[in-house]
């Protein structure tokens, strides 16, 4: 399905976090996507979007109380300093399981493109060595800044490490439109479903498109074990 075609379908979308991104992200939808019903989550007091419901929260509470299987948003824009499909399994899952840290292995690290480590980790993953352009359109073939054939999409690419004990938890993010790329909600419910099966093992929970990710290893285990 094409992206305008996913765009077509949608009626509800969030954004989670009103800073540069999250506002052009609401700039961009509100010009493209004018029959969409559009709620802004972020923790400014003094913030005020026209074209938006403005919801004055964190934003990763915000969304483990409100996105619910059923009768929610059509897709999630993240813009957050944080990365939201992590933050977000951590706390829903807090009732029953302890989350925690897992150092990612140097040979690992080694193997991914153009790594950032943020911490012993999490990582930030690029298959470009320069700034992308906010309003790129993400062709699926070709990088829209050179010219050049792009290497093998980073969800794929990141799904399909094969470096035992660790599992990966790969969540992909959509563009809707140049610039703006979001989450399907069942695509995150999907991964905290595989979460039982996966106790005490090290998991690597990522978020990526197709040029660009962000990484955590972590390890969940029940609590009072």
């Amino acid at each position: 399905m094409s992206t305008q075609s996913k765009s077509d379908k949608l009626k509800k979308i969030w954004i989670l976090g009103a800073g540069k991104f999250g506002l052009l992200a609401l700039e961009r939808i509100i010009r493209h996507l004018p029959d969409v019903e559009i709620t802004l989550v972020d923790n400014r007091t003094d913030l005020a979007a026209a074209g938006a419901t403005v919801v004055c929260e964190e934003g990763i509470s915000w969304l483990a109380d409100n996105m619910q299987r059923e009768e929610t948003a059509d897709i999630i824009i993240p813009c957050l300093p944080v990365h939201m499909v992590a933050e977000w399994m951590k706390l829903k899952s807090s009732a029953n399981y302890e989350a925690s840290a897992v150092p990612l292995p140097i040979h690992l690290v080694a193997k991914l493109p153009n790594p950032i480590k943020n911490g012993g980790s999490q990582l930030y993953l690029s298959h470009a060595e320069f700034l992308c352009p906010d309003n790129c359109g993400e062709p699926g073939f070709f990088c829209t800044s050179t010219g050049k054939e792009r290497a093998e999409d980073m969800f794929h690419l990141l799904a399909n490490i094969d470096e035992l004990p660790y599992i990966p938890f790969v969540v992909r993010s959509y563009q809707l439109l140049p610039g703006v790329g979001g989450i399907y909600p069942e695509d995150m419910w999907n991964l905290l479903d595989r979460l039982h099966n996966c106790l005490n093992k090290p998991l690597l929970i990522a978020t990526a498109c197709r040029c660009h990710g962000v990484l955590d290893g972590l390890q969940f285990r029940r609590k009072g074990l």
